[in-house]
């Protein structure tokens, strides 16, 4: 891997000197996306254990489910997860989640 150049260096460190707010923002947008990133691959877990399905099924599954509920990928992830700990969920969700295990049971 390469080390910036000079000139890429030096407008990284003007633009966080001049717009601090901006670096900010940009670092807890990614801490978000990661944070969000680790849910939804921890319920891809979950469900290949719930299922037993494969990976990739689990990631088709989850997404699957997050069409049915019209809700966000890591929202739905959130909720599986919740489950598994024996933590209540809404009743739609574990019924749709029955439903996209039934699919794709290996």
């Amino acid at each position: 891997m390469q080390s910036p150049t000079p000139r890429s260096r030096f407008t990284a460190l003007s633009t966080a000197i001049v717009h601090p707010e901006l670096t900010e923002a940009e670092h807890t947008q990614l801490s978000r996306v990661l944070a969000a990133r680790s849910t939804i691959h921890m319920a891809e877990g979950a469900l290949m254990v719930l299922g037993p399905m494969r990976l990739d099924d689990a990631g088709r599954g989850l997404v699957d489910l997050s069409r049915a509920l019209t809700m966000h990928l890591h929202v739905v992830a959130e909720h599986i997860l919740n489950l598994v700990q024996g933590k209540p969920v809404p009743d739609h969700v574990s019924d749709a989640l029955h439903d996209v295990l039934a699919q794709y049971r290996t």
